[in-house]
């Protein structure tokens, strides 16, 4: 597949579902690539030129239900978002296989470092008592 097809992202079912489900959202053709990295469900960055926005969906091949709930990981930064909790905005919960083959859900793009290992914790400090990692 292309860097604009990664595995797992059918970028014109993705269109044709945004398109239906929130219209005037997408004003251009959809590229999206894998953001690497990750230990378990898939994060795709996905962009219509103008603006852009992460997919999240569980890893191919198979996978544990309840280890992979999209929609419980879109109920929890639903409820997070209006907090001082700082999480994307969710745009769309998908639950129907046809579109991209499992569960997933879209929410805003917001650039950040992902912090990964201990090490890379260690020079921010520690934020509070009992602060683990």
């Amino acid at each position: 597949m292309s860097p604009d097809h990664p595995p797992g992202l059918d970028l014109d079912r993705l269109r044709g579902l945004l398109e239906r489900e929130r219209p005037g959202l997408v004003n251009g053709p959809l590229s999206g690539r894998l953001i690497e990295g990750g230990r378990s469900n898939l994060t795709y960055a996905v962009s219509d030129g103008t603006r852009q926005w992460g997919v999240r969906r569980p890893p191919l091949g198979h996978v544990l239900a309840t280890a992979h709930d999209m929609k419980r990981e879109h109920r929890v930064i639903s409820a997070l978002h209006p907090t001082a909790v700082p999480v994307p905005e969710p745009v769309l919960l998908c639950e129907d296989e046809d579109v991209l083959g499992s569960p997933f859900y879209v929410m805003e793009f917001v650039e950040g470092t992902p912090y990964r290992t201990a090490d890379q914790l260690a020079p921010l400090g520690r934020s509070g008592p009992g602060t683990r990692c």
